[in-house]
């Protein structure tokens, strides 16, 4: 089941969220205070794992609405959209909801004649439902195909297997040390889970995920022989945390051990190669911040990692840049079978190769509200958006004043800026003056900083490689910022694929096609130490030389893949010598021309 879209409205700031996108893996990047966790805790309680559901409108309703709490004792606070699109699932949807039953014909005498099996609607290739949460009321279930509406046996489906929604705080560690006779008396007789504090909560599931119940734990800890299968209790359960942890876990090796001191029990962490326990309390807090959210995210799913929609609040905070780095590469395997939404201030936890994925919450007027896209009028979310893409203080305002044309990598913009700089000496046409050449380090990450750009109304393009990461990305720029950001708006923004604005006979063509095939691969060979020549390359169908040397090069050169920065720093060493157009390789001039003509003149429209 997959996990749409969502609203909130009369919760704490949030008036009214307005419908918020989501996809598999969802930044929210705001200011402190504008409303990120009113969302998430709205939307927690639409379907909570542990059963913790109820709003309170003495103490969520927002405060400068206060008045109009009497009559909305039963306002919508959440709705959550959701789409089946698995076959397998949607069959199963139906089989619930018309099981299978058949109608018996008989004679004057009772004699069954026939037995027809009652047909069922055909199933359709998606269906769409949503699941609502008001003040004082319970989970409301609506699916929206005609067939299903009002069945009660698809409501009650559609219940069980809607998915689980965890919450970690930012501020949730893992606790280390607990009175078992304390915390089963404060479970039992104080309001069970909801009566725990989140250090308590996972100890108890620590319990819960090795099958033990407290209760006859701590009975067992009464004779010789309760203690001895307690013993493989507790065995067992840091054997099983220990495992399922490594899968969410890639920095070091670690085992947990608990351990019993008649009620006192105490949980260790033991890094590989150092051999010596270190209880949990004791190590660091990015670490313990983990440990909640495996354990946590293990408890809900019952060890599954499916059919969850995790929110994580500030998730990396307290881990260092490569923890960080690998809490999202988790994420990306987890989001297979889940969908992840995560609030963060860090630039280093928004991958600026999905800018979909960025959602900004902003306070107006006290009240939160969601913009999708990268671009905010607010400084707090936008210094995260531009640190992400490596602007730096006043570079935003610079930019706003230039022809800003997005390129893949900052060698596409020596070699750009090198041969302009040529042409211009010699009276032909290179870059306008205007032209800020801004490298994204990738094609793939070229649409964040195109949605960028739209977003602040700069006078922007981008030159894309005419291949099929440039294509993947202009396709991508037009449906997700052109649609999206800019149709409301006198704004154009451009995209020029590199073989058509350069004027080549190539279709397929990158930076390096700029240059003639036999320069480049005398480049390759100072490079690489080799011999090759054009004839060598013939057996590769690919227009662009870059395709062509590295299928040469995997196949006549122990696997190894080409690495163009290699070349291309070999190739930018001849630069050095070139002063003027008769030092450029045969052809090179005439290309470039043509590209910064048609670079200034869509610009200059």
């Amino acid at each position: 089941m997959r996990f749409d879209s969502f609203q909130v409205t009369n919760y704490r700031n949030v008036i009214d969220s307005g419908p918020i996108n989501v996809t598999n893996i969802t930044g929210i990047v705001g200011q402190n205070e504008a409303g990120k966790s009113n969302l998430f805790e709205a939307l927690y309680r639409v379907n909570p794992y542990d059963g913790n559901a109820d709003y309170n409108i003495d103490e969520d309703w927002p405060v400068d609405k206060w008045g109009e709490r009497s009559g909305n004792e039963t306002a919508l606070v959440c709705v959550a959209n959701f789409a089946i699109t698995c076959a397998e699932e949607i069959s199963d949807l139906y089989d619930a909801a018309f099981p299978e039953s058949t109608t018996e014909t008989t004679d004057q005498e009772g004699e069954v004649t026939a037995i027809r099996a009652e047909s069922r609607p055909t199933p359709p290739d998606e269906v769409y439902l949503s699941a609502s949460r008001f003040y004082g009321g319970e989970l409301l279930v609506n699916i929206e195909n005609d067939d299903l509406q009002g069945n009660l046996e698809a409501q009650e489906w559609v219940v069980e297997h809607l998915p689980k929604f965890v919450y970690i705080h930012d501020f949730e560690m893992t606790g280390s040390s607990v009175e078992l006779d304390q915390l089963a008396a404060k479970f039992n007789n104080q309001g069970g889970w909801d009566a725990l504090d989140s250090s308590e909560q996972t100890i108890k599931i620590v319990l819960d995920l090795a099958n033990i119940n407290l209760d006859d734990f701590l009975q067992k800890g009464n004779t010789a022989e309760g203690r001895t299968t307690r013993t493989f209790d507790k065995k067992a359960a840091s054997s099983y945390l220990s495992s399922q942890f490594k899968k969410l876990w890639s920095q070091k090796e670690v085992r947990f051990d608990i351990e019993i001191d008649g009620t006192t029990l105490n949980i260790f962490a033991e890094d590989e190669g150092i051999n010596m326990p270190v209880r949990l309390n004791n190590r660091s807090t990015g670490f313990r911040w983990h440990v909640a959210f495996a354990w946590k995210f293990t408890h809900a799913s019952q060890g599954e990692y499916k059919n969850c929609v995790l929110l994580l609040e500030e998730p990396g905070i307290h881990l260092h840049y490569s923890g960080q780095k690998d809490l999202l590469d988790v994420f990306e395997q987890l989001c297979e079978s889940n969908t992840i939404l995560y609030s963060t201030h860090l630039a280093s936890m928004v991958d600026p190769g999905f800018p979909e994925r960025v959602r900004i919450v902003e306070s107006n007027d006290h009240h939160a509200t969601v913009t999708h896209g990268i671009v905010s009028k607010q400084q707090a979310p936008m210094a995260v958006i531009e640190t992400c893409l490596g602007l730096t203080s006043g570079m935003g305002g610079l930019l706003g004043n230039r022809w800003t044309l997005i390129v893949e990598g900052g060698t596409d913009a020596l070699i750009l800026q090198k041969l302009s700089t040529i042409l211009s000496r010699e009276g032909q046409e290179g870059l306008s003056d205007r032209v800020h050449l801004w490298p994204a380090k990738s094609a793939s990450k070229t649409p964040m900083y195109a949605g960028l750009a739209i977003g602040q109304g700069w006078d922007a393009g981008v030159l894309l490689d005419s291949d099929e990461e440039g294509i993947t990305a202009s396709k991508k720029i037009h449906e997700l910022y052109v649609k999206n950001i800019a149709k409301d708006s006198d704004l154009e923004f451009r995209v020029l694929m590199l073989a058509e604005a350069a004027g080549l006979t190539k279709k397929e063509a990158a930076i390096e096609d700029l240059f003639p095939d036999e320069f480049y691969m005398d480049c390759v060979n100072e490079a690489y130490k080799v011999n090759m020549s054009l004839s060598d390359l013939e057996q590769d169908n690919s227009e662009m030389i870059t395709h062509k040397v590295d299928h040469w090069l995997q196949n006549n050169f122990g696997g190894q893949k080409l690495d163009k920065d290699k070349v291309l720093r070999v190739l930018l060493t001849r630069f050095d010598g070139w002063e003027s157009i008769a030092n450029l390789p045969e052809g090179t001039a005439e290309n470039a021309e043509r590209l910064f003509s048609n670079i200034n003149s869509v610009f200059a429209k």
